[in-house]
């Protein structure tokens, strides 16, 4: 019975870590970004220092992942411009509209 429990508990241990690994290497990483700086970990500065890179990461993250109707927005507003490409299925970012049978996408224009 011991056997079994401390089985298990060893695989709980290692499945919760495999979780948290990329965030911890994170953190750690803007820990030392931040005491780079100069702010003493544990002080308001510190903590501002840290929060102020995880907003600017999330606002990195949701440039770089518009939403599909604000792709699909952006590709209407374009059609008939030049300047972008007519979207396709050659694009790994586009999708494609099965209502009006058409492509859209962050960098081109549907028609």
């Amino acid at each position: 019975m011991v056997k079994i429990s401390s089985v298990l508990l060893v695989g709980m241990v290692v499945l919760a870590g495999c979780g948290s690994a990329p965030s911890q290497t994170q953190a750690q990483a803007d820990h030392g970004r931040c005491a780079g700086y100069g702010y003493e970990p544990g002080s308001d500065q510190f903590a501002r220092c840290m929060m102020t890179i995880d907003v600017a990461r999330d606002k990195r993250d949701a440039k770089d992942h518009p939403s599909d109707a604000r792709m699909k927005a952006l590709s209407i507003e374009r059609n008939g411009d030049t300047r972008f490409p007519i979207c396709s299925a050659g694009d790994m970012d586009n999708n494609l509209d099965t209502a009006h049978n058409a492509w859209y996408g962050p960098n081109c224009r549907q028609r």
